[in-house]
């Protein structure tokens, strides 16, 4: 085989090589700007339901799974079922619930959201007027998307009462061996 040849057939396959790379590149870029769009629509949907009370709507967003750790708890992690509990008419009634600093990360099958939002509520009828940062985690199944995690950081709270301090257990350092 000449060079010429060579040449010609290794210039090829380096050409079909970054072509199928740029292919796929470009058919994971789609795929997620699809998924962050739907990422979007169901961080709506569950606004939406959280300011309508509707925990119809709210369970099925919710992974069965489903955690959340809260300054309101003090830090405790808590389930479905509690959150559920919380949301529910006449335990709280929400005024407001205003997401803004939105970032959406795909990765695969899951969704991270990172944001900041101020939310005006009655809670236990106390009103609240309050800032936090927040992270959801959401996971891909069957077709649609599912709350798995959520986590808030209270960084304002703008009218009512404060958090509770944390219900943590304090750390202890352990024993040195000679102390036992």
């Amino acid at each position: 085989m000449n060079i010429k040849l060579k040449l010609a057939v290794v210039v090829t396959a380096g050409a079909a090589s970054l072509l199928t790379a740029l292919a796929y590149s470009w058919a994971q870029s789609e795929s997620n700007a699809g998924a962050e769009e739907r990422i979007r629509k169901v961080e709506e949907e569950r606004r939406q339901a959280i300011l309508r009370n509707d925990i119809k709507a709210l369970d099925l967003l919710m992974a069965p799974e489903y955690t959340a750790i809260f300054n309101l708890t003090g830090g405790r992690v808590t389930t479905k079922a509690d959150e559920l509990a919380m949301d529910r008419p006449g335990a709280r009634k929400v005024e407001s619930w205003d997401p803004t600093d939105v970032n959406i990360r795909i990765y695969g099958d899951v969704g991270l959201v990172i944001g900041l939002a101020e939310v005006t509520d009655i809670l236990k009828g106390e009103r609240r007027h309050i800032r936090f940062r927040y992270t959801h985690v959401w996971v891909k199944r069957n077709g649609g998307w599912q709350l798995v995690h959520r986590h808030t950081t209270r960084v304002a709270t703008l009218e009512g009462p404060a958090p509770p301090a944390s219900l943590a257990i304090p750390y202890v350092p352990p024993k040195a061996a000679s102390e036992i």
